[in-house]
């Protein structure tokens, strides 16, 4: 009796640590699919706000793209205010009731990302963003997302009759997905996605046959009698199987880790490459609107500035998007000594326009002497780029500062900003994926400055203990460019 005790005890602790865990990952992978939708929402808002209803096609390939790869992605919509407007739909049909809907969560956005349940539908909901994110917003953006995709899961854990899963609205009212079992046991944890904080459950009922397998209670009568009949072999010989048993254990979570590292680092990556191309697309846009402006004022000599700034964007993105193919390579290109004061001055230029109108300042403050280090000149000013991209956000009025310094044979440079700082609870977090403080925001910005600073070789970190927000990196000078 006590050996079989003994078996139903340890057999329960492992079924509810396998429920624990499970119930983990595929949380862990609904949010991280969650968090994919506010990149694909980014992006299309980017190419509509440029294009326009003129360029429908432009969105609706883009969409068809999206939908390919991500099917949980049922439609896209695009529901002007107006009534009398044309809709943009990727799968038509789209019912009065919804369309209201739809209208109602983007007039209701304050700049973050609205979610609803769909009218007619129960197990799917609508993501919905203004377009052009602002106060003179005319548009919803909606994505209708199944719900029952995104907690799909493969795993023939969740295909036995004990266990069970469920993913509800953020109030918990409501069911969009799955049925609870009366279990004794179970798990609950909203998504960790800022913009669809839906709750996810699961539950386990364990009977008996759970506890005492028949195979399992056969095989502890023949050890028990085993172990009585030759002691000393048998201890020996348990001790060899729990150790095998053990090896097995951590071999099989090692895998599953290993599974769900590759899903996040897919995932980062497509989100990473809509983050970054959404910033020279929009400096694009806002280049060309300018220089329509003055082309039909007939000023042909600042046109052709605007028309500079226009290719050097493009040439921006074209040199993200090589950048992200070389990241699938095996082996990069080699880096190259390039100036870290260029890199700033450059930045400096770019935003110069948008600090101006937020009425906010960019105040260098340089080394005496020129600063090369070896890193790649694109990824080098995509950091710099992110770091004040980010200052400038902090708040409307921000007074940006830029420092440079040498401290032995590295070169310092430090963001500082006059906002209002990085709240206290994402502090310990703030270089993670999906971690933002915005309402807007992707969370990726700085993990991927973190990336990109590692593999130049160097560091990251964000200084406590200062008056201003200040983020600083650290190079090591290089040695291509001659005695500094």
């Amino acid at each position: 009796m006590l050996a079989l005790s003994g078996l139903a005890f340890f057999e329960r602790q492992n079924l509810l640590r396998e429920l624990t865990v499970k119930s983990e990952t595929l949380h862990r992978l609904a949010s991280q699919r969650a968090d994919q939708h506010d990149a694909h929402l980014t992006s299309l808002s980017a190419i509509f706000v440029a294009g326009g209803v003129a360029r429908e096609d432009l969105l609706l390939d883009v969409a068809a793209t999206i939908k390919r790869f991500y099917p949980r992605i049922v439609s896209l919509n695009v529901v002007p205010y107006d009534p009398s407007q044309p809709v943009i739909e990727t799968q038509p049909g789209l019912s009065t009731q919804t369309r209201e809907r739809v209208v109602e969560l983007a007039r209701r956005s304050t700049g973050a990302l609205q979610i609803g349940q769909m009218p007619d539908l129960p197990d799917q909901y609508l993501l919905v963003k203004r377009t052009p994110n602002s106060n003179a917003a005319q548009h919803g953006l909606a994505l209708v997302i199944d719900a029952r995709a995104l907690i799909a899961t493969d795993d023939p854990f969740w295909n036995g009759t004990s266990a069970s899963l469920r993913l509800s609205t953020p109030d918990g009212q409501t069911v969009l997905a799955g049925q609870l079992s009366s279990g004794e046991f179970g798990f609950s944890k909203p998504l960790g996605s800022a913009s669809q904080p839906l709750v996810f459950e699961t539950s386990l009922a364990i009977g008996l046959s759970d506890l005492l397998p028949v195979g399992k209670v056969v095989s502890v009568i023949a050890l028990v009698t085993v172990v009585f009949l030759l002691s000393a072999f048998g201890f020996k010989q348990r001790a060899h199987t729990k150790d095998a048993e053990n090896r097995a254990k951590l071999s099989a979570q090692e895998t599953r880790l290993a599974h769900a590292s590759r899903v996040n680092a897919m995932g980062e990556m497509a989100s990473g490459m809509a983050h970054e191309l959404a910033q020279p697309l929009t400096a694009i846009l806002s280049q060309a609107q300018a220089g329509r402006h003055l082309a039909r004022r007939g000023d042909v000599e600042r046109l052709g500035t605007i028309l500079d700034d226009t290719v050097s964007q493009a040439q921006r993105a074209a040199n993200i998007l090589d950048r992200l193919r070389r990241w699938s390579k095996p082996n990069r290109a080699p880096s190259e000594a390039c100036s870290v004061h260029e890199a700033i001055q450059s930045v400096q230029n770019l935003l110069a326009l948008e600090a101006k109108t937020k009425g906010a300042a960019i105040t260098l403050s340089l080394h005496d002497d020129p600063l090369f280090v070896d890193a790649d000149p694109v990824e080098l000013e995509q950091v710099v780029f992110n770091l004040v991209r980010n200052a400038l956000d902090a708040s409307d009025s921000a007074q940006v500062t830029i420092r440079t310094n040498v401290d032995g044979h590295s070169v310092i440079l430090d963001v500082s900003d006059t906002g209002p700082g990085v709240p206290e609870h994402l502090k310990p977090r703030i270089f993670q994926p999906f971690v933002t403080g915005k309402a807007d925001g992707t969370g990726l910005g700085l993990a991927l400055c973190q990336r990109l600073v590692e593999e130049m070789g160097g560091e990251i970190i964000l200084l406590d203990d200062t008056e201003q927000t200040t983020f600083r990196m650290s190079l090591l000078l290089s040695n291509k460019a001659g005695p500094q």
